[in-house]
């Protein structure tokens, strides 16, 4: 009996130490599991931090390019603001440059308004103050004065007017120096009626007498072209027949044979009873 407490004693010796042994194993199998699991922890935890460094990398690089795209925005919205601002500058600097042109262009207007309004007046006092004369002299600088068209209107029928009774009595005081035979005297009033009017309803008269008394003074080759601008306008018919006798003569006295010639033989064809048509033949006998 004695033996048996022993045996087991010795059987729950060994079983303790099977257990120990057991849990021994058991101890190191964890230990094992425990450095495993620590080593994948740490390399866990490593690959975290690796991440966590390339996310922060990739933050940052992020970042920087997102304040590079936003820098970039900021400029070109910078520089499209500049450029249209710099555009309206110099279109406002044009428009400025413009308004003062047109201001200098519109003094100079005004000035030269004013100048021409006191050319213009002083013109209308000479008319009115009877010195028509020296208003006549001064007419041809009035026409080039930028005056409106009433103005101008009202300046040329003043003179037109004062031009036609002007010419018409130095016409009439030339046709009495002719009837007094004072030819020089008529020669200055026929060219002065002339300088006012060139073309007036007496014109074929006025040249006519003109032309002779030029012919009596001796200034044939006036006479000529007067006398031919008289035959132009009616004066064979209108002033005198012996018209182309006269210049027959004058033709004579200046050498020109053929038209002399010519002139007596019109004379005579249209007016062949006349006194002076005897002489006309006798000249052309002579001539031929």
């Amino acid at each position: 009996m004695e033996s048996d407490p022993q045996e087991a004693r010795d059987d729950q010796v060994a079983n303790l130490a099977g257990q120990v042994a057991e849990t021994r194993k058991q101890l190191i199998k964890t230990s094992n599991i425990l450095g495993n699991l620590s080593a994948e922890v740490k390399a866990v935890g490593r690959a975290q931090q690796r991440e966590r460094r390339g996310l922060t990398l990739n933050s940052a690089a992020a970042y920087v390019l997102f304040v590079v795209l936003v820098a970039a925005g900021f400029y070109f919205l910078y520089r499209s603001q500049a450029e249209r601002l710099g555009a309206e500058k110099d279109a406002l600097v044009r428009e400025h440059e413009a308004a003062l042109t047109q201001l200098a262009t519109m003094r100079k207007a005004q000035e030269k308004r004013r100048a021409a309004e006191a050319k213009a007046a002083a013109f209308y006092r000479l008319s009115r103050s009877g010195q028509v004369h020296k208003a006549l002299r001064r007419y041809n600088d009035v026409t080039q004065l930028p005056l409106s068209q009433v103005e101008a209107a009202v300046f040329q029928d003043w003179v037109s007017g004062v031009k036609s009774r002007l010419g018409y009595s130095t016409y009439t005081e030339g046709m009495q120096a002719v009837g007094e035979k004072h030819w020089k005297r008529a020669v200055g009033e026929f060219k002065s009626a002339l300088g006012y009017l060139p073309h007036p309803p007496h014109e074929a008269s006025l040249r006519y007498y003109y032309g002779i008394s030029l012919m009596k003074l001796g200034s044939y080759q006036e006479a000529a072209a007067e006398l031919e601008r008289a035959l132009g306008v009616g004066a064979e018919k209108i002033v005198s027949k012996e018209i182309r006798y006269f210049l027959g003569s004058i033709y004579e006295q200046t050498a020109r044979r053929e038209r002399a010639i010519n002139a007596y033989k019109a004379y005579v064809k249209r007016h062949p009873a006349t006194a002076y048509a005897r002489a006309a033949r006798r000249r052309i006998k002579a001539l031929e």
